[in-house]
């Protein structure tokens, strides 16, 4: 049997997970003096509720690996970005104490909706027959096309991250701006801004229309609290001609720190 495992910044849900035959490992946010485990005490929706409303910010801890990695199981680990988590890192220790050649242990250079497409993507192989090298090999050849990209609603909460300066965030907000992020394997990138919130989804839908999508591929739309926005945004990619199969994910706790609530975005593989 192979296991394929990950992290819970894929923003799958636990019982997505269990539906699936794959394995999440929480990571931890603390508001204040609570702990909760993301997607087993605390739901990504429910996240956006203390993040509107607690009086503490949030922080967040790495995942412990080592009770979900064993040395007698074949597996496949899709891990999010190293330059932005210290779960890969743990998760590398781990390995390197198991020093299993059945472990294949893969920085997805990615995270949110484009790990989330790459789960996707080795849950199906698995399920089709292929070994846990064949997978392996598979989702590495993948991470140079596969984009994730993120339009953030409110400024504050990237102010509050130190992604923008203080002067840019009441500017921003009152001139109704959008950034456009793009996540690349060594950290979160600037890419655009865009005015409105209806010009988020052109931007978004424009994306996929340009550089297509590989049909062979799930595309993932990502929202924080927002999920009628990523419904709206599903149909008019479907009207624009998007055929890919379309899942819709909410965007958890680590990335919603810093991109606050109602974003959207996407994750696909470049054809």
């Amino acid at each position: 049997m192979i296991r394929i495992i990950t992290d819970s910044l894929c923003d799958f849900t636990m019982d997505y997970a269990k539906e699936n035959n794959f394995d999440i490992m929480p990571l931890t946010v603390r508001f204040g003096e609570t702990d909760y485990k993301c997607g087993v005490d605390l739901t990504n929706e429910a996240f956006y509720d203390l993040l509107e409303n607690s009086e503490d910010a949030p922080s967040t801890a790495a995942v412990n690996p080592y009770e979900y990695l064993d040395a007698g199981d074949e597996i496949v680990a899709i891990i999010f970005s190293k330059n932005m988590s210290a779960t890969f890192q743990s998760a590398k220790i781990a390995a390197d104490n198991i020093e299993s050649p059945s472990l294949h242990l893969i920085d997805c250079e990615n995270g949110a909706m484009g790990q989330a497409l790459l789960i996707h993507a080795a849950v199906t192989m698995r399920d089709q027959g292929a070994s846990a090298s064949e997978i392996a090999e598979k989702i590495t050849a993948l991470l140079p096309r596969t984009a994730t990209y993120f339009i953030v609603d409110n400024m504050d909460y990237l102010q509050r991250g130190g992604r923008i300066s203080k002067s840019a965030d009441p500017v921003g907000n009152q001139m109704k701006i959008h950034p456009v992020l793009r996540l690349l394997p060594d950290g979160v990138k600037p890419v655009d801004k865009v005015k409105g919130r209806k010009s988020c989804n052109a931007w978004l839908v424009n994306k996929l229309t340009d550089v297509k999508p590989d049909p062979a591929y799930t595309v993932v739309i990502g929202h924080s609290n927002a999920p009628e926005r990523a419904e709206a945004l599903k149909g008019q990619l479907q009207e624009d001609g998007v055929k890919n199969d379309i899942l819709i994910t909410c965007i958890g706790p680590v990335v919603g720190t810093h991109i606050g609530p109602n974003c959207l975005g996407i994750g696909y593989v470049e054809a």
